[in-house]
């Protein structure tokens, strides 16, 4: 008769006979000989700049099995161990020493890498190295890991309050916050490069920025990663950083600065200050809502550059007095974008519509140009409003893309529409013009001498942006 029990108590066996010689037989197989070695994706991972106490961002690199076999990774160690100011994980385990991995026929595995630098309390760069070791087959590979770091000034959650100026021998970094306080001046020399950490913000209260670039020596403000983020590189990443914020500003000046990479890179509430903030050759790239945005803010802009941003170039908004000379506005974001580059309003919703009509507003020379079919963007109440006050804004010859008509003389001057300037390279934020461009020559006469390089501006009439064709 069938012995179900015997039966089933022979499979058994046998697979359990089956699994044990299957184990060993791979066992077998892992390669043994000191010509069975790994292969990496990098043999050397690079960090530049950080900057001492932040931390980098993540940076990866395979290491790959190419042989007809099995091997098993003896150890994997990184050289300088718990001294090592770089930290690495290894297929998700983080530590120094790793032993005993087995990598089977064409797998592979990732290794991370971050590093925080000590400071130095020096000037100068410095760099920090260090190695990963792999042990395999009596074999020692290892990849090399370098970062460049440099030590800084650091300002966090500071309040400024007294008159303060910062010295130029190393970058400064905002942690948080900055703020000027009331009736207080801060002064920010030629050269000086500021670096802001994601929300970070400089916050001028009721008080005076002196930004004092040169033609040849501006100043910078950006974020504080410098090195590139694992899919981007650092400088086509927005919103980095928040940005300058200025609030009921004293008479300030910036002059020949860049300013990248932050959400707003420059926001002035006035408020009924009769105080300006004036703008000379000053570009602001790459932020996440807008490269300048007003509210009731008084603004002197000249030579200014306002370009690539997710949303907005210019947001001029509810009063003030703003004057824009030989400034140009493009946008050639390279994701989706769907608002103008330049808004212009002159009231905001609430509890109910509250009109805050300008006290002037005047584009001089100026261009509005970028992918959308539709750059202007002029959100007026205007005869609509009670009050039945005019619209208070002019453009005078200027270079206008837009679907709308600009035939109204009296906001109008002059003006020109959806001509295209050929701007040089403006995906790479480079918005000079040929000497073919449209705009050459079309500008109106204008005291300004000088473009937002130097050079000089030639002929009976200027040419339209900040740019003069060469």
């Amino acid at each position: 008769m069938f012995n179900k029990s015997i039966y089933t108590l022979l499979i058994g066996i046998i697979t359990l006979s089956i699994c044990l010689n299957f184990v060993n037989c791979r066992k077998q197989n892992i390669l043994t000989n000191s010509s069975a070695m790994l292969s990496f994706s990098e043999d050397t991972i690079l960090f530049d700049t950080i900057f001492t106490t932040i931390g980098s961002t993540t940076k990866y690199y395979k290491i790959y099995n190419n042989n007809n076999g099995p091997i098993n990774i003896s150890s994997i160690n990184l050289a300088n161990g718990t001294d090592s100011q770089f930290r690495i994980n290894v297929n998700g385990d983080a530590g120094v020493q790793f032993e005993n991995i087995e990598l089977e026929t064409g797998d592979s595995m990732f290794i991370f890498i971050e590093v925080t630098i000590d400071p130095n309390n020096t000037s100068s760069p410095l760099i920090v190295e260090d190695s990963i070791l792999f042990l395999t087959n009596n074999n020692v590979q290892k990849t090399v890991l370098n970062a460049w770091g440099q030590d800084a000034y650091f300002h966090v959650n500071e309040v400024i309050t007294q008159d303060e100026t910062w010295n130029n021998d190393k970058p400064h970094v905002i942690y948080n916050y900055c703020a000027v306080d009331e009736n207080n001046t801060l002064t920010i020399p030629e050269g000086t490069t500021i670096h802001g950490h994601p929300n970070s913000i400089l916050y001028i209260y009721k008080s005076s920025l002196q930004v004092n670039g040169t033609l040849n020596n501006p100043v910078i403000f950006q974020q504080d990663r410098m090195e590139d983020f694992l899919l981007y590189s650092s400088d086509s990443t927005s919103g980095q950083w928040r940005g300058i914020w200025f609030f009921q500003p004293l008479e300030s000046n910036i002059n020949y600065t860049e300013i990248k990479n932050a959400t707003i890179g420059i926001q002035v509430d006035t408020l009924e200050s009769g105080n300006n903030v004036n703008l000379n050759s000053v570009s602001v790239h790459n932020s996440l809502y807008a490269n300048i945005l007003t509210q009731g803010g008084n603004i002197n802009a000249t030579n200014c550059l306002f370009g690539n941003s997710s949303q907005h170039s210019a947001f001029i908004s509810i009063g003030g007095n703003v004057d824009f000379q030989q400034c140009t506005f493009g946008n050639y974001w390279q994701g989706q974008r769907n608002s103008a580059l330049m808004v212009f309003k002159d009231y905001y919703e609430s509890t109910s519509i509250e009109f805050r009509p300008f006290n002037s507003a005047s584009f001089t020379n100026c261009i509005f140009h970028g992918s959308n079919s539709n750059e202007l963007f002029i959100d007026t109440l205007g005869r609509n409003h009670p009050s039945g006050s005019t619209p208070v804004f002019n453009f005078t010859n200027c270079l206008v893309k837009s679907e709308d008509s600009i035939n109204n003389s009296s906001f109008f001057i002059n003006c020109f529409n959806n001509h295209e300037p050929l701007f040089n390279d403006p995906i790479n934020w480079n918005f000079s013009i040929p000497n073919n461009s449209f705009v050459v020559d079309k500008g109106t006469t204008s005291s300004i001498m000088i473009d937002i390089i130097g050079n000089p501006r030639t002929g009976a009439f200027n040419d339209l942006g900040c740019y003069e064709a060469q």
